[in-house]
């Protein structure tokens, strides 16, 4: 693993972190449920912690349409049994890039990088996570993005790279290591470790007793359908046998460059390059960064 760095000129990122300061009503109802109903406490949390931002959902319905319709080509994809819809967008034509957006975010999310992969001749394929965007359900999961990545994958063929943006960067890492798809190369930009990381965090939002907290959890077990911790993204990349470009900024106020570091030494044919006031959301818009990672997937 190396390490480098690039300069940018933007701000820090002042995206809202998940549950930073949960409302104090919301605590209150928690600590009251707990005492009456404590399944019913276990249920809603474990409830919340798999439902992405609803607000997220909502700006992403008023304006994102109307931005891939003008750059892209789009289309939903009904899963074979006809439970699931994928919304999927390309641009550009050549060897396919998949780009995986975050927790909370959408396919809009990876439009500058997409753009950028299209100029450069490469078929960039974008697409909403189960329970984001226009993809049909409410929940998610790590589990759900990996599914995901074998639908689309399976229908418009395999990629060359995976790009993968914080939660869309461990899904990348998956991407590899266990859904099997023989890229030649990733692109992680501020990944996230896995949902394992952030179980304490939230349950202290929440206001939640250990007790209730470790209720939660095995209720988010049944929900996904396997333990969190074997979701670990740095576990995973132990496994990697194909070359990784690692993008993080060192400040980055929602996932801790402690991670991208962790990711690069355990991903042992990974570079790790420094991105320095970029934040966490507007590296995706760093033009220093979407040229790193071009250059990156035209060197493979």
């Amino acid at each position: 693993m190396a390490t480098a760095a690039i300069s940018a000129n933007s701000n820090n990122s002042t995206t809202v972190r998940p549950l930073s300061g949960a409302p104090r009503a919301l605590r209150l109802w928690f600590a009251l449920e707990s005492k009456i109903a404590p399944a019913s406490a276990e249920r809603r949390a474990a409830r919340m912690f798999v439902t992405p931002p609803a607000h997220r959902r909502r700006t992403y319905a008023k304006s994102a349409r109307a931005r891939l319709a003008e750059h892209a080509r789009s289309f939903d994809m009904i899963v074979r049994d006809g439970s699931r819809r994928i919304s999927v967008s390309t641009m550009g034509d050549g060897p396919a890039v998949m780009l995986l957006h975050g927790w909370g975010g959408s396919a809009v999310d990876m439009m500058p990088l997409g753009g950028a992969f299209a100029r450069a001749g490469f078929r960039s394929v974008l697409f909403d996570m189960p329970g984001h965007g226009r993809s049909s359900g409410r929940e998610s999961s790590l589990v759900e993005f990996m599914y995901a990545m074998r639908v689309v994958a399976n229908a418009l063929g395999t990629p060359e790279l995976l790009v993968g943006h914080s939660f869309g960067g461990a899904a990348a890492v998956f991407g590899v290591t266990e859904v099997g798809l023989p890229v030649r190369g990733a692109v992680l930009l501020s990944p996230a470790p896995g949902p394992a990381y952030y179980v304490d965090r939230f349950a202290r939002a929440l206001g939640l007793s250990r007790e209730r907290a470790e209720g939660m959890m095995r209720r988010v077990v049944q929900r996904v359908g396997r333990p969190v911790e074997s979701l670990d993204a740095i576990v995973a990349a132990r496994r990697a046998d194909v070359p990784a470009l690692i993008v993080h900024d060192p400040k980055d106020r929602e996932v801790p460059w402690r991670f991208a570091s962790a990711m690069a030494d355990a991903w042992r044919s990974s570079r790790l390059v420094a991105a320095a006031s970029v934040g966490h959301k507007r590296i995706l818009r760093d033009p220093a960064t979407i040229a790193a990672a071009v250059s990156f997937a035209s060197s493979l």
